[in-house]
């Protein structure tokens, strides 16, 4: 089903890049989408289309986009059977697309008007833009804004000059058109598929450039239960492409670093688990406690100065205590195939929901006292530490 449809679109020549600026959405609001079209549709460059494709139901499709007046480059279409999830709107605003280039934005990403002009000006396969937060207004968003930063600084820019391997986000990419169909365009069913097409391009040793000169702006979510199932579907999202990840292992230094990087989620909290199940049953193995005291002081101090390099406060220590949460809840639900369902992260300000789990916390004060009980003190300490800070977060 198309709102609009306008196969005389044509490219204006002047030797530019034809772009289709492609966006898939489901569930957002009438002020998000009018503000992407109001933000696309203002585009200083000639030659680019922009077609969104809606996985909603008929009800709600009619509601947000029913009488907007688009500009005559625009498409929205309207997917009766969403097959494939994100990834299938993603395949079928392809199908639809006249560029030589695609650039995937999400809904309430805003460019400034030279996004592409200064992008056509790029020699590019595959390219991964800056992301930056923009409406800041809670703690909670100034974390995620020097967060975001910090991560396009390291893991991005950082990476890139070392030649390491750069996979995309869906949320800021462009690929060249007959590159996506090389390898086999998007996957479909899975719930990270700008992760999962980005391994895909580096095993075929196509590059994906970083360019930190040209930004897109988007928003953070503004509750911690918001952030803890955003961070929960990038986990799970990791974790459905282990074995995808563990062929770049085959490709040398670049492709374990590559690896990491892909598996980060499970990777994280992976030392805090460990250290609790070994504290946890502390009463069982007997181990000498100076061997547990030594990985104790080194996640400390790697913690704090962690830490220390975003300049974080003590209001954001719940906010990593849910990344931790989510980023661990998340990646198991993935390896055991619980079934997920994607939602749309809420970007609007909205009321706290609880997401806390006592079962967690009276957990390890249980595992704290029994270690007590059997005079494990140095174990029912960190346990006991642990559970405060569940119940504090």
């Amino acid at each position: 089903m198309g709102l609009k449809a306008t196969s005389d679109i044509k490219p204006q020549g002047r030797g530019e890049k034809f772009f289709s600026v492609i966006i898939a959405v489901k569930g957002e609001d009438r002020e998000t989408i009018k503000g992407l079209i109001d933000n696309l549709s203002s585009l200083d460059y000639r030659n680019y289309e922009v077609i969104i494709v809606s996985d909603d139901d008929e009800t709600h499709f009619k509601q947000i986009f029913g009488d907007f007046t688009l500009p005559k480059n625009f498409r929205i279409f309207r997917r009766d059977n969403p097959k494939g999830g994100k990834a299938g709107a993603l395949n079928f605003a392809c199908s639809k697309g006249i560029g030589d280039y695609f650039v995937f934005l999400d809904a309430d990403a805003r460019v400034d008007k030279e996004f592409l002009k200064r992008l056509n000006k790029k020699d590019f396969n595959a390219a991964a833009f800056k992301i930056s937060i923009y409406g800041v207004e809670t703690e909670l968003q100034k974390y995620y804004r020097d967060f975001t930063d910090k991560v396009m600084i390291s893991l991005f820019r950082g990476r890139s000059s070392l030649g390491l391997p750069i996979f995309p986000n869906g949320s800021a990419f462009s690929i060249k058109r007959d590159t996506l169909w090389n390898v086999g365009m998007w996957k479909e069913g899975v719930i990270a598929e700008d992760l999962e097409l980005g391994i895909r391009l580096f095993l075929k040793g196509v590059k994906v450039e970083y360019f930190h000169d040209i930004t897109v702006l988007s928003k953070a979510p503004y509750t911690l239960h918001d952030l803890f199932k955003q961070i929960e579907r990038w986990s799970y999202g990791s974790s459905q492409i282990l074995l995808l990840s563990l062929k770049m292992l085959g490709k040398g230094f670049k492709g374990v670093e590559g690896f990491i990087y892909a598996q980060q989620w499970g990777i994280y909290p992976l030392f805090l688990l460990t250290l609790l199940f070994f504290n946890g049953i502390e009463f069982l193995l007997g181990i000498n406690q100076s061997i547990l005291l030594l990985p104790l002081i080194i996640y400390g101090v790697s913690t704090a100065a962690y830490a220390l390099s975003l300049g974080q406060k003590e209001g954001d220590f719940s906010i990593v205590v849910t990344i931790i949460n989510a980023s661990t809840s998340g990646y198991w639900k993935g390896l055991l195939k619980i079934p997920y369902k994607w939602r749309v992260t809420p970007k609007q300000r909205r009321e706290e929901e609880s997401q806390k789990s006592s079962f967690k916390e009276l957990s390890i004060f249980l595992f704290s006292f029994i270690n007590s009980l059997y005079g494990y003190w140095l174990s029912s300490l960190i346990l006991l530490g642990l559970a405060i800070m569940e119940s504090l977060a």
